[in-house]
């Protein structure tokens, strides 16, 4: 009888190693689910890698990269990209102004007949001009604009500087395009790069 016992407390014993056994291996294997696409993306992106394809969150809305045209003028250089949204297009242009970060959502404005001579009014206020040139650029994507070649501009503002225009024209027999803007943070837009570790 002892010995039946022995043996029964023997077979207990090793089936319980088997059970405990057999449970670490499941543990290890995890079952495979879902995962997560956007786990790679860093929490902070870089404003100067944004190019053509990617998506951006503005305002609870996504827009896609359409173009983006890189201008250069005296050993300066800053992008405008072309964002294509449910609300429309708007440019979005990115410099560093003496080492600050400089962020402008710009909406074209169509017909109002303006150049830049002087101050200008548009919507009831005065608008100064702070900054002209004429850059040199390349263009990738969708653009409206030749591959490259020059633009001449002109940046108007406010007293207050909550008021911005901006004058564009990319050729000499063209008329001015008329943009207004608003300065954005870096908190404000959400990237989503389309090439991956840009």
């Amino acid at each position: 009888m002892t010995e039946l016992l022995l043996a029964l407390l023997v077979i207990v014993v090793l089936a319980g190693v088997v059970v405990l056994v057999l449970r670490q291996r499941s543990r290890g294997k995890a079952a495979p689910g879902r995962v997560d696409p956007l786990a790679n993306e860093p929490d902070v992106y870089d404003p100067h890698k944004i190019g053509v394809g990617d998506i951006i969150t503005y305002a609870g809305i996504d827009h896609v990269v359409r173009g983006t045209i890189v201008l250069s003028e005296g050993g300066t250089t800053w992008r405008e990209h072309l964002l294509d949204g449910s609300t429309g297009r708007r440019w979005l242009t990115v410099e560093d102004d003496e080492g600050e970060l400089e962020m402008t959502l710009w909406m074209r404005r169509e017909g109002t007949g303006l150049t830049p001579d002087g101050d200008v009014i548009l919507d009831d206020k005065v608008h100064r001009q702070i900054e002209r040139g004429r850059a040199s650029y390349t263009a990738e994507g969708t653009t409206g604009t030749p591959p490259s070649g020059e633009v001449d501009y002109a940046d108007y503002a406010t007293a207050d500087g909550t008021g911005m225009i901006a004058f564009e024209r990319w050729a000499a027999t063209q008329s001015w395009e008329v943009s207004t803007g608003r300065s954005v943070s870096r908190g404000e837009l959400t990237v989503y790069h389309s090439a991956p570790g840009t």
